[in-house]
């Protein structure tokens, strides 16, 4: 990174401003990226300020304290971007740049200035398509004078001054509105308004609104569509399909679904869900937000889309109110409660969390939502983010303001509140905004790692200030080529900071038809040096707030644009190459043409086959049980770990057959498949009598040796109570040709689901592991597994004889007989939650666990698998674990612990998350929640500021925690462990795309046939507890062995599923080779390799 601290570069400004007239820039000695313009300099003494009174305040508007938006643009043609704010109770501010960061106010001159009414978004757009901006300005607040919420348009006179002109263009609306969102949502040439709005009743912003009540409501609290029609804008509101009552904070405009028209998202505060709008091409829309998204924030507040991963696809950032601060965290959140989140998603609602949210756009019309893998997903309560090249290294980053006058979310503050309630105390207004904390708090810059992550450079960059900023906007100010910042403050005079980044650039001004002329809604493409940008132009991003009309792209050390193609609304095209750095171009429509544009599809690997229509109507069912009333702390449902799905041939007819287990209430069933490809069920009179159990996984081997595959299927859930007949597993033997018949197993009355088998005696018959899961009600505790000797078809337990540490060795996901020494016989290696991957050495048949240095790299690890992937003569293994995007991100120097024990001597199984901060453990699950699971911390801890700043023992006790079961984890990534031989595994993490979500299970296939097999990774866990977000990111991935010996995705864009998949098998089916997805609550998903 380089600054422009040259002094032979400040002394030439210095000389030329003195021969212009220009003001001196501004040096303030810093070697930051970005630096603060003092007032001082700026001549910008801009304050949004509130009082409240006993007739408008906290209590009957929640909004107060919401902020004002800022506006960037040429208001007079000058080449030089300037400013106008909105005030909450005061005027609003016009500034115009008269360079080098100083700006003269010319509000009254310009007769913009605006005293009436509660001023919230601004918006600058050329309107009449003179060639000259104009401002619209939203208002809300008012919530007795509908007159003083009427919406401003001051239209640009060409000489500094602005008339008021809403009414003329039909815009003289009252609504309580937030922001206005220009676009063309026809594409009839002109631009459309899309308006954000809120509700007013805010005293029902913790009920469920009942969907008949929606078309009853007023036009003042629903968003409005308007659809402009020769320059006068008629709505469109219900006609199009908008008419929805929230409290709308933002919108985000572009093509959610990539079919080149634009969609409308709208980010909605409280209770109701946000809106995904996709345009249907008729002047209607439609919200597909429950079937585009997987969950969304639950109060979503600023929004931004645009690139963050340069393939040409927008993705989406949403703001919530999660603090990154552990003691502000506890302070400000109360219990999510199960109940009330699962009544919401039965209503319609959606899967809602507190958390800012990255919905990265897959390209198949679905987005997978990475914001904790990415690192953005606790700012506090944030109002604005900004994605754009800060840097100009080519690829968006993140700037997000932050803060809040007076913290409304402060449970104690809100607990003596209800308290005063209660006892009918009377507290004046002064008192009540007196016992609200206020912090103010610094904003964030995230720059991008170009990898799906982000780092917070917020202090590096120069933003160390605390300051409570909502509206920003980036434009660049000095004309430079990077982007500058600037900010509206609450409390606080307005910031505005110059980017002092030098690297290399291009900036775009587009000069659109003549009724859209600033070229609203094109796209420009740039490639330089093997990197590929995409920016789309919707000025109106971040929060009441719209930013430059130029689209400025950041080049690194590239100096020369290979080429650059904009793509206008109506799909004309013009296409520049060879275009060198540092440049400002202006693209007009007027030199486009019209092209056919062929999208380009990645070629699909597979078809879909439906399961019924060769002979498979199997569905699964998942376990209907809430395990948070045993243990309510629980991380995730332990009820529903099944995938119990194998592929063998059982009739020897050298086709391939399917075992699918189900849950309790509902059989197994196995499929044999004929010579047509199709299969027919069999078996079911077996299967109908052993329904009670519940199949957790299953496994074909030859149990007595008579050359036919026998069936074992581990059993057993968390739901039953311990020692329960239900949780013994069972083996089926078959007679040769594929019909079944119960056999014997010794008693193991435990929580299975681990299957391996070998030879481990050697003689000449297959011996089992069988891997215990969990112990029912008392997770994490340690079930017994076992080690079965095959004794000429009779099972016998010999755990205690030839593997005593395995007895207790954790809870077994997943197992594997291996020879990974290369000695000869096979080892054991197991999976599991809580524990390393564990290496037990075979000697003679008896296993002893290996201490080796990976031992430290603990996790909760769900499947293992064994191959010699590098063909070095030995067998390395792909194990799948939880994967990067969650908010645990344990690490070896900060792992994630769990203590459990009765705390309370009740009789639940108790349990406590902890992680460490400031050198200390403190619980990572809140005061409430803890409270619920153990009362008497009621007692003992009578504040969540108290709670907050309270470390394990000083919430459970010493006694209790000491004697506590202490287990921990150091990682959450899936890994190729790579086998070097000398009991040398090298931890390999899998790359990042593969992090994204939980890796249930995998499966190799050499899909481009070069002899080097490819690795399909697949899995997703819905069933988190509400506090924590779903692990529903991933849609399977593809990795390949490429040509520097490391793993990499095989192809971007390619989906093997949206769905939760449990496990994933390959299967020949007639003669073709096919993977089967086994998906909770569903069929089973068949895919056909092409």
């Amino acid at each position: 990174m380089y600054f422009k601290t040259s002094l032979l570069l400040i002394t030439l400004l210095l000389c030329f401003n003195c021969a212009e007239n220009i003001p001196l820039p501004f040096q303030d000695g810093k070697n930051t990226v970005f630096t603060s313009i003092p007032q001082s300099h700026s001549k910008i003494d801009f304050k949004n300020t509130v009082e409240e009174n006993l007739y408008f305040n906290f209590l009957n508007f929640s909004y107060i304290y919401n902020g004002g938006g800022v506006a960037v643009g040429d208001i007079n043609n000058d080449g030089l971007e300037d400013i106008y704010f909105t005030s909450n109770q005061n005027s609003n501010k016009l500034y115009l740049n008269k360079g080098n960061f100083v700006f003269e106010d010319i509000t009254e001159s310009a007769r913009v200035e605006d005293h009436e009414g509660w001023s919230t978004g601004v918006t600058m757009v050329d309107i009449n398509n003179d060639g000259w901006l104009d401002i619209y300005v939203c208002k809300s607040g008012s919530l007795d004078n509908r007159k003083a919420r009427q919406n401003k348009l001051y239209i640009n006179q060409k000489n500094n001054k602005f008339k008021e002109e809403a009414l003329k263009y039909g815009l003289k609306e009252y609504s309580f509105s937030t922001q206005a969102h220009f676009l063309d949502y026809d594409k009839d040439g002109d631009l459309d308004m899309f308006l954000v709005n809120h509700r007013a009743d805010f005293r029902n912003n913790v009920f469920i609104t009942d969907p008949k009540l929606q078309p009853r409501l007023t036009k003042d609290d629903i968003d409005r569509l308007f659809r402009n029609d020769n320059g006068t804008f008629i709505d469109v509101t219900k006609s199009s399909g908008v008419a929805k009552k929230a409290w709308g904070l933002s919108a985000s405009i572009g093509d959610f679904n990539n079919d080149s028209w634009p969609d409308i998202y709208v980010a909605n505060d409280f209770l109701e869900p946000d809106f995904l709008y996709i345009n249907n091409k008729n002047g209607t829309f439609t919200d597909e937000v429950l079937t585009r998204f997987k969950h969304i924030p639950a109060n979503s507040m600023g929004s931004d889309f645009a690139d963050i991963n340069n393939d040409l696809l927008p993705d989406l950032i949403v703001l919530d109110m999660m603090a990154a601060d552990r003691k502000r965290g506890k302070e400000n959140m109360a219990t999510m409660s199960t109940a009330k989140f699962n009544r919401l998603v039965n209503r319609g609602y959606h899967h809602q969390y507190m958390s800012n949210m990255l919905q990265l756009n897959n390209g198949n019309k679905t987005f997978s939502e990475i914001g904790q893998f990415s690192g953005i997903a606790k700012t506090d309560w944030s109002w604005a983010p900004l994605i754009a090249d800060f840097n100009n290294d080519g690829f968006n980053d993140v700037f997000i303001t932050n803060g809040i006058e007076n913290d409304l979310s402060n449970q104690d503050f809100r607990n003596s509140m209800r308290k005063n309630i209660k006892n009918r105390k009377k507290v004046s207004l002064e008192e009540a905004i007196g016992m609200i904390p206020s912090t103010k708090l610094a904003n964030y810059m995230f720059t991008n790692n170009a990898d799906y992550t982000f780092k917070d450079v917020s202090v590096d960059f120069g933003f160390d200030a605390k300051i409570n900023s909502n509206g920003a906007a980036y434009a660049d100010f000095d004309n430079d080529g990077d982007l500058d910042l600037v900010l509206n403050n609450q409390s606080d005079k307005a910031s505005i900071y110059r980017n002092n980044t030098e690297a290399n650039y291009i900036t775009i001004r587009l000069e659109g038809p003549k009724h859209n002329i600033k070229g609203i809604g094109a796209k420009v493409q740039v490639y330089a040096n093997n990197t590929q940008q995409l920016k789309v132009l919707y000025t109106s991003r971040g929060y009441q707030s719209s930013v430059s009309s130029h689209l400025n792209f950041g080049l690194g050390a590239s100096k020369m644009v290979d080429s650059l193609k904009v793509i206008w609304n109506d799909n004309k095209t013009q296409t520049l190459r060879k275009i060198e750095a540092n440049k400002r171009l202006t693209l007009s429509y007027s030199k486009a043409k019209k092209e056919n544009i062929v999208v380009k599809k990645e070629a699909s690997l597979f078809d879909s086959i439906s399961a019924s229509s060769i002979g498979i109507n199997y569905k699964h069912k998942s376990v209907n049980f809430d395990d948070y009333n045993l243990q309510l702390l629980l991380p995730q449902k332990q009820s529903t770990i099944d995938n119990a799905l194998t592929v063998a041939d059982v009739n020897n007819d050298g086709l391939d057959d399917i075992f699918i287990g189900n849950t309790m209430g509902f059989p197994a069933e196995l499929y044999i498949q004929n010579s047509l490809g199709t299969f027919v069920k069999t078996n079911q009179e077996l299967f109908e009598k052993d329904k009670a159990y519940n199949d957790n996984n299953a496994l074909f081997f030859d149990a007595d040796n008579d050359n036919d595959l026998d069936l074992y299927v581990a059993s057993g859930n968390y739901s039953q109570p311990e020692k329960s007949a239900l949780l013994q597993d069972r083996l089926y033997i078959n007679d040769g040709k594929g019909d079944f018949s119960k056999g014997k197993l010794p008693k193991m009355l435990s929580v299975t689901k681990a299957i391996a088998t070998s030879d481990f005696d050697n003689d000449g018959d297959f011996d089992l592991f069988i891997g215990g899961r969990l112990v029912s009600g008392k997770y994490p505790n340690a079930p017994t597994s076992y080690l079965l000797e095959n004794r000429k078809g009779n099972f016998i337990d010999v755990t205690s004889k030839r593997a005593k540490e395995l007895q207790s060795i954790g809870l077994v996901n997943d197992a594997k007989f291996s020879d990974y020494d290369n000695d000869g016989d096979t080892d054991l290696i197991l999976a599991g939650e809580w524990m390393p991957i564990s290496f037990f050495n075979n000697n003679k048949g008896v296993f002893t666990k290996v201490d080796l240095p990976t031992n430290t790299k603990t996790g909760w690890f769900q499947t293992i698998k064994a191959i010699d992937y590098d063909a070095d003569g030995d067998d390395d293994y792909f194990v799948g674990n939880f994967g990067k995007n969650n908010k645990f991100h344990p690490s070896e120097k900060t792992p994630l612990h769990i203590y459990a024990n009765n705390f309370d001597d009740n009789n639940s199984y108790d349990i406590a998350l902890s992680k460490e901060s400031e050198g200390d453990l403190f619980p990572i699950r809140g005061k409430e929640c803890s409270s619920q699971q153990t009362p008497f911390l009621n007692e003992k801890i009578k504040t969540f500021r108290e709670f907050a700043n309270s470390n394990i023992i000083d919430v459970y006790g010493k006694e209790n925690i000491e004697s506590a079961l202490h287990l921990e984890t150091s990682s959450f990534s899936s890994y190729f462990i790579q086998n070097n031989g000398n009991g040398n595994l090298e931890f390999i993490a899998l790359p990042n795309r593969a992090q994204f979500g939980p890796t249930l299970d995998f499966e190799f296939l050499d899909l481009n046939k070069d002899g080097v097999l490819e690795v399909l990774g697949v899995g997703g866990i819905y069933d988190s507890e509400v506090e924590t977000i779903r692990y529903d990111a991933s849609q399977g991935y593809i990795l390949t062995y490429n040509n520097s010996n490391k793993t990499s995705i095989y192809k971007d864009l390619i989906s093997l599923s949206n769905k939760e998949v449990k496990a994933i098998e390959r299967i020949s089916i007639k003669g073709k080779l096919h993977l089967l997805l086994m998906h909770p609550n569903a069929e089973l998903s068949i895919l056909k390799l092409k």
